[in-house]
C-alpha cells in the first residue's frame, strides 16, 4: 500500500551508524506517518516513526557541530541502541518540518488523563480516564468519552514528570501545571497525562518545552520602556486593580499612550475586570523580573 508522503525536502544530514562518515552528506529527506527516509545517491537510512524517542531543535552532537547551522536532532531506538540523526535545511523548512514530525508522533495518541487533578491548591477527585491526544499550534488538545479539554503553552506554568497515576505508581506521566485563561479569575489547573508508551511522554515534553523555548525567544526581542515595565509589574501584583495615572506620575493622555502601547506588543490584554498580563506579559515579569524593578 503506498503511503502519502507529508515532507520531502533536500538538505544535509548525518546519521550516527557505526560505519557513517565523520562529514555530513546531501540528499533528500522524505517522510510518510509511518517512516522517515534520508536518501543520497549511494544509500538510504528508513528510520520508523515508532522508534523515535527524542526530537531536539538547535543542539547538534559536538563531533559535528561545526558543520551544522539550523538543524534538527532526531533520536531513535534500534534494537534497544540509541542512534541520531542531524538535519539541516532553512531554518523555514526545518520549523515547518519540526512541527509536521510533532503531529505525525504525537497525534491520536492514546492516553491516561486525570482532568484536573489540582484546581488552584485544592486537590480534586477526578477519575482517569482514556483519551486521545491532539497537538495543534501551541495547544495539546485531549478527547475523552466525558469531554475535550485544552491548553495553550503559552499558558503552561510547570512542566514535570511522575510515575504515578491514579493508584497505579508505574505509569510514565505528565504533570502540566497552566493558567485556565477560560476563567477571569485566572486560575491554575493541573493536569496528569500519560500516553500509552513511556517515549511519548518524553515527546509531548518535548514538544511543549520546544514550543515554550520559541515564545521566549519572541519575548526576548522585546524592547521595553521604564514606565512599560513599571506598568507590567503593577498588574502583576495588583491583577490590574491600580491608579496607572499616579503609578506613572502623568496626565491621562500620556497614561493612555502606555497602555496603548504595552498592549500592542501583546503584553497586556483587557478583560471584564480590567487588564491583565497575556503569556509574553508574564514571562517578562518572571524571567526579567530584576530588570523590570530596575
Amino acid at each position: 500500500m503506498t503511503e502519502d508522503v507529508v515532507a520531502d525536502f533536500t538538505g544535509r544530514f548525518f546519521r550516527n551508524h557505526g560505519d557513517s562518515p565523520a562529514t555530513p552528506t546531501s540528499g533528500r529527506i522524505i517522510m510518510t506517518r509511518r517512516r522517515l527516509v534520508l536518501a543520497t545517491n549511494d544509500d538510504k537510512t528508513t528510520i520508523p516513526l515508532s522508534t523515535m524517542i527524542d526530537i531536539n531543535v538547535g543542539n547538534v552532537p559536538s563531533h559535528v557541530k561545526q558543520f551544522f547551522d539550523d538543524t534538527v536532532t532526531i533520536g531513535y531506538d534500534v534494537d534497544g541502541t540509541t542512534r541520531s540523526a542531524v538535519i539541516e535545511s532553512t531554518g523555514e523548512t526545518v520549523d515547518t518540518f519540526v512541527a509536521i514530525l510533532f503531529r505525525c508522533l504525537l497525534n491520536g495518541r492514546k492516553a491516561a488523563v486525570k482532568h484536573p487533578s489540582r484546581v488552584g491548591g485544592r486537590v480534586k477527585d477526578t477519575p482517569v480516564v482514556p483519551g486521545k491526544i491532539r497537538i495543534k499550534n501551541r495547544q495539546i488538545e485531549v478527547t475523552t468519552k466525558r469531554d475535550t479539554f485544552s491548553f495553550d503553552v503559552e499558558t503552561v506554568m510547570r512542566i514535570e514528570r511522575s510515575n504515578k497515576l491514579g493508584d497505579r505508581d508505574d505509569r510514565v506521566t505528565l504533570v502540566v501545571k497552566y493558567i485556565d485563561t477560560d476563567t477571569d479569575a485566572g486560575l491554575t489547573k493541573t493536569s496528569l497525562i500519560s500516553p500509552s508508551k513511556s517515549q511519548y511522554v518524553n515527546l509531548l515534553g518535548r514538544f511543549l518545552r520546544l514550543e515554550f523555548d520559541d515564545l521566549r525567544e519572541e519575548v526576548a526581542d522585546i524592547d521595553l520602556t521604564n514606565p512599560e515595565k513599571r506598568v507590567l509589574v503593577g498588574i502583576h501584583a495588583t491583577g490590574g486593580d491600580i491608579d496607572f495615572t499616579n503609578m506613572l506620575d502623568g496626565d491621562p493622555a500620556y497614561v493612555t499612550n502606555v497602555l496603548n502601547s504595552v498592549q500592542n506588543k501583546d503584553l497586556v490584554l483587557e478583560n471584564g475586570n480590567g487588564l491583565s498580563l497575556t503569556a509574553k506579559g508574564r514571562i517578562i515579569v518572571s524571567e526579567r523580573i530584576e530588570d523590570v524593578n530596575a
